[in-house]
């Protein structure tokens, strides 16, 4: 009899010994999760947190208001790019409460890739918008640079324009 496999107790594992395993996602219950253990971990390890997103949908984002506070008075940064206008402002209270730590791409950024990078190890970054296909990672030095540096890069051009 096969055992059936328990996504958020590997997660565990890879979150608590700091794997460089690649995790692979594409459903949004486990995105979120991810995300949570990412912030998790931003607190944990007093590193900063830089997000990319289409659009911070508030179904999906106002359940992380706690642990990204948290993160804020821990003392580490928060810098997001969304790359397009937030439906309904005044009902996405993550928006509400954060805003100053958003900046909305231009249009010469359309087609941005949503992304999660904590520090420069750990990540969720996706590889299909559309299906939510992701691939994630707790102690990924090079992947995690990578896309640290994409951020950088891509806000650096933000304030340029």
């Amino acid at each position: 009899m096969s055992k059936e496999f328990d996504y958020e107790k590997w997660v565990n594992e890879c979150y608590d010994k700091k794997l460089n395993q690649e995790i692979d996602n594409a459903n949004k219950d486990h995105a979120f999760f991810l995300f949570e253990k990412l912030l998790d971990k931003a607190y944990r390890d007093k590193e900063d947190v830089k997000i990319i997103s289409h659009q911070l949908f508030a179904d999906f984002y106002n359940e992380l208001i706690e642990k990204v506070q948290k993160i804020l008075d821990n003392g580490n940064k928060i810098d997001i790019i969304i790359e397009t206008e937030v439906e309904d402002k005044k009902k996405n209270t993550f928006y509400t409460t954060f805003c100053k730590f958003i900046s909305k791409a231009s249009l010469n950024f359309e087609g941005l890739p949503n992304f999660i990078v904590v520090g420069e190890h750990a990540y969720r970054y996706e590889t299909d918008k559309d299906s939510i296909k992701a691939i994630a990672n707790f102690n990924d030095p090079e992947m995690g640079k990578f896309i640290n540096k994409l951020f950088v890069d891509i806000k650096a051009k933000l304030v340029q324009i």
